[in-house]
């Protein structure tokens, strides 16, 4: 099946929805051009596999593409059908085997959501991007309340059970495009992407009531809660993901106190 859309912007809506299994994609977009086309497209899906298809059979860009994940790199004009379908063929089974390094590697093996690794290497890459586009970031932080007292009350299988609880509730609340990650014992972050701050706050209120809507279908015999400091992000401060995280965790003290 083969899904053709004229624009980057309409590309990112639809991979938003939907799931594909290759990109093939044309670094001379209306709205798009030159390898910035390849970033963005690869913020917006990183686990898909991109054939990048170029009228300037320019070295340089090729490697440099390849470079920052692009499976393959074609030029207009001396390719046929048949060397795209095996090239998109090799670069989906080539981005399967990253997948599954990437797992073993950027992934939380217990909930799998991305670890800390995985959600600053990929965090970072979204914020030096919404930064030259001027894209709404939103970045919270939090832990997961008295989780010693469910480990002490119900054995520490149900401690694993309330950190999936929490996984699966985020994994439903947010897009597959938003940044999901366990980075500590109990604690979770979220960086949301496209977000103003009237949308923040409503998102973050759905996530709460998701959550204590799961609480009561549970029949686990205890609840689960995650306290959260929110922060939205302002570009022209120019600080780091590490730096906003900080940020985050300050707004998830104060609003414990």
């Amino acid at each position: 099946d083969l899904t053709l859309v004229p624009t980057l912007t309409e590309a990112v809506k639809i991979i938003r929805r939907e799931s594909f299994d290759a990109i093939l994609l044309d670094l001379s977009l209306p709205d798009s051009r030159g390898l910035d086309t390849f970033t963005q497209m690869r913020i917006s899906t990183p686990d898909t596999a991109i054939v990048v298809l170029s009228v300037n059979d320019d070295f340089r860009m090729a490697i440099q593409s390849v470079r920052e994940g692009a499976q393959d790199y074609l030029v207009k004009g001396e390719v046929g059908g048949a060397l795209i379908s095996r090239s998109l063929r090799y670069a989906v089974e080539r981005q399967n085997t990253i997948d599954t390094l990437r797992r073993l590697s950027m992934l939380d093996e217990l909930t799998q959501l991305y670890n800390r690794r995985g959600f600053f290497t990929l965090a970072e890459q979204h914020l030096k991007l919404a930064e030259r586009s001027g894209r709404d970031l939103a970045l919270a932080f939090g832990d997961v309340d008295g989780l010693k007292q469910i480990n002490d009350s119900h054995g520490h299988t149900a401690g694993d059970q309330a950190l999936r609880r929490v996984a699966d509730v985020l994994r439903n609340s947010f897009r597959r495009s938003d940044i999901l990650a366990r980075i500590g014992g109990d604690e979770f972050t979220v960086l949301a992407i496209d977000v103003t701050q009237e949308k923040t706050d409503g998102l973050f209120k759905r996530f709460k009531k998701a959550l204590a809507d799961e609480n009561e279908r549970c029949s686990s015999g205890f609840s689960v809660t995650l306290s959260l400091g929110i922060v939205q992000i302002d570009h022209s401060q120019r600080l780091s993901i590490k730096e906003w995280l900080t940020k985050a965790d300050q707004a998830l003290y104060a609003s414990k106190q």
